[in-house]
């Protein structure tokens, strides 16, 4: 207090009106920013020049190097940062857990490559190598054509005979086109080829395997024979073979089968509320504006270069009927993207679905301790989660993703790095000591996401904290916490509506009549954003089994 007279004298007549403007003083005092601010890399105008005619090698070395630049403005230390989740702070070949670099993140990765994929066919062979190859481009993940599966997979010991009603939700509504008051806030123009699953409608398969589906599927996979309980020769054989618990393999191949295969991975007890392809609808991008400009740069750097006397006509490359030409603004000012080669698109929409080929995944958050911390977020705030909040317990991170639901296009780099984690404890022996959540469950996950989202876009953990909706991070969109909890009553409402509906949804082949009662997804007053999807919470993994 001797350092601080003024506020030993405010506290002599401690009235509320005084007390209240010490609280706000302090507020002020703790949000306010210390730390040195990342400088624009194309401040300098000579370096802009360069960057706009740069091949893609050098842009990758200079979009590599703001990166870590931004890291180094924010003073972002891996080891702070897995103490800060209660994360293990090494993996198993003793790299940090979250590591920047992104050679170390590739060498990880490639070792997997090699060892675990050397048996699988050659169509999975050359993907995992292009998995790698996109990354050491700095490009982001993108999966042939960028095509979105539209399956469902799911686990249960009896098959389908074991889900919860409710999921054969998944298989009865997603077929249906979206009504228009839905696709046309994906795009108004209705001729855009790659939004056509959402405006006529696409068939989608839903399977739900038993343990010997599961020992098949993951047989075909891999190359191996495979059989839950026998620890064969190959790699695969052995880590199957180690996993004793029905709850690991189900984990195991969540996993894998969004690595091999992507589409929807549901638990047995999850269904949407709200269609998959308007999950994240809207999402604000949250990454460095430097490094989408040369996002930018290198997209436009692999786009065919037309000959002068032919090409088509010039249209911007943010056109199309729903924007406005005369308000778009450039991502970043004074960068021309034209210099290299002039973009030639008819139109270009760019929704934040997962149907937008340059988007390859969504997650969510399943827990976030700050929030029970976070003023703005009160509406949030219960007793449970304000005493697991401000004692940061009872969940295996502070930040956590959810692990029930994935949604993934094939061979993305997060699905790669979670099946290699695993593969590494079981390998290294420290797989016996750690429980369901630390080995497969949503710990590992968790970290493998904020590892992709560091080493590619230089996102932090802490740059995720408190979302009120759904952000978008390059090729992944990021669902704020409860986005996949809806509450009983809506699941309940939906299932009446859609059986309300049930004979006119036999002629809805246009979408007349859409069975989405709440569009893009469950609000009340409480919650932190739009919910989608409903997880009843009746897992076998509570059993052990």
């Amino acid at each position: 207090m001797a350092r601080f007279p003024y506020v030993r004298t405010l506290l002599r007549g401690n009235t509320p009106a005084k007390l209240l403007l010490l609280f706000f003083a302090i507020v002020f005092f703790f949000a306010s920013p210390f730390s040195p601010r990342y400088t624009s890399v194309f401040a300098d105008p000579a370096l802009r020049e360069k960057a706009e005619a740069a091949p893609l090698s050098e842009l990758a070395n200079v979009y590599d190097q703001v990166r870590l630049g931004i890291l180094d403005a924010r003073r972002f230390n891996g080891s702070h940062a897995a103490e800060n989740l209660r994360a293990p702070k090494t993996l198993p070949d003793g790299t940090l857990n979250f590591d920047p670099d992104l050679e170390t993140y590739v060498k990880r990765l490639r070792g997997f490559v090699d060892n675990y994929l050397a048996s699988a066919p050659a169509h999975i062979q050359i993907a995992g190598s292009n998995t790698l190859k996109n990354l050491i481009r700095r490009l982001p993940a993108k999966h042939r054509d960028g095509e979105f599966p539209t399956k469902v997979w799911a686990t249960h010991p009896r098959g389908m005979d074991g889900v919860e009603g409710g999921f054969e939700l998944w298989g009865e509504l997603l077929p249906f086109p979206l009504p228009p008051s839905l696709a046309n806030q994906l795009s108004r123009n209705p001729e855009v080829e790659f939004l056509r699953p959402a405006r006529a409608g696409k068939d989608w398969d839903v399977e739900v395997l038993d343990d010997d589906g599961l020992d098949s599927a993951m047989s075909e996979w891999t190359g191996e024979k495979i059989r839950r309980g026998i620890r064969g020769e190959g790699k695969w054989s052995q880590l199957w073979g180690k996993l004793d618990k029905g709850v690991l393999r189900a984990d195991l191949f969540r996993y894998v089968s969004m690595l091999m295969e992507g589409g929807i991975y549901s638990d047995s007890d999850t269904m949407p509320i709200a269609h998959p392809y308007v999950w994240g609808l809207h999402a604000h991008s949250i990454i460095n504006q430097d490094l989408k400009v040369l996002q930018d740069l290198m997209a436009v750097s692999l786009l065919p270069k037309f000959p002068p006397n032919n090409r088509p006509p010039r249209v911007d490359a943010q056109s199309g009927s729903d924007s406005d030409n005369s308000a778009y603004t450039p991502p970043y000012p004074g960068v021309r993207l034209s210099r290299r080669a002039p973009v030639y698109k008819i139109e270009s929409p760019n929704p934040s679905s997962i149907l937008n080929p340059s988007i390859s995944m969504v997650v969510a958050i399943e827990w976030d301790s700050q929030i029970g911390r976070t003023l703005r977020m009160w509406k949030q705030w219960t007793w449970f989660r304000i005493t697991r909040s401000w004692k940061d317990c009872c969940f295996p991170r502070g930040l956590q993703m959810v692990q029930n639901l994935l949604v993934s296009k094939p061979f993305h780099p997060i699905m790669m790095d979670i099946v290699a984690t695993i593969a590494q404890l079981v390998e290294a022996g420290v797989y016996k000591e750690l429980s369901p959540l630390e080995l497969t469950g949503p710990g590992p996950f968790t970290d493998a996401v904020f590892r992709y989202l560091l080493v590619q876009y230089g996102i932090t953990p802490d740059d995720l904290r408190a979302l009120r909706g759904p952000v978008r991070v390059g090729d992944i969109l990021i669902l704020q916490e409860e986005a996949w909890h809806a509450p009983e009553k809506a699941i309940r409402r939906l299932k009446a509506f859609v059986d309300s509906l049930r004979l006119k949804l036999g002629t809805n082949r246009h979408g007349r009549f859409s069975p989405w009662l709440f569009g893009l997804g469950y609000k009340d007053w409480k919650s932190g954003g739009v919910r989608v999807a409903y997880h009843g919470l009746t897992g076998i993994w509570k059993n052990g089994n």
